[in-house]
């Protein structure tokens, strides 16, 4: 009986999961169409907010999708994806001091060290499916040797 809810408990939140990613899907493909249509092109080139603006809309779109990959990839490292484009998102759009660039900096420098060193694949049930399984292919492809 405990085991049967907990399957129901993970399949209700699997579906939860599909219909989020769903409705964030769908408003990023509103969104992307909308931006494409409401651009003028004239004000694009002539007025600096104007192009500062679509750029932001443009990042926020992006961002979005890369919360879909999130949702639907349970992997440590799309994790670290989404956190890097956010930030640096603010950096790019955003008119911020020195001191706030250098913190944006540090924090894109700490993400790529997280995900180089600390990342471990073990936690990352799919990353380490198929690390294993490149390996294992790995270890049949390559020749033997003997001493």
């Amino acid at each position: 009986m405990n085991a049967n809810l907990r399957d129901k408990i993970s399949s209700a939140a699997t579906a939860i999961e599909i219909t989020l990613g769903l409705i964030i899907l769908l408003a990023c493909v509103i969104c992307s169409v909308g931006l494409v249509f409401t651009t003028e092109l004239d004000r694009l080139f002539l007025v600096p907010s104007y192009m500062q603006e679509r750029l932001s809309d443009a990042c926020l779109i992006i961002i979005g999708i890369e919360l879909i990959k999130m949702i639907t990839s349970h992997s440590l490292d799309s994790v670290v994806d989404v956190m890097l484009l956010a930030i640096a998102r603010q950096m790019i759009v955003e008119h911020t001091s020195p001191l706030e660039n250098m913190m944006t900096v540090v924090s894109v420098g700490v993400l790529f060290v997280i995900r180089k060193y600390l990342y471990i694949s073990k936690l990352d049930r799919r990353g380490s499916d198929k690390k294993s399984q490149a390996e294992t292919t790995d270890a049949e492809a390559a020749p033997k040797t003997q001493a």
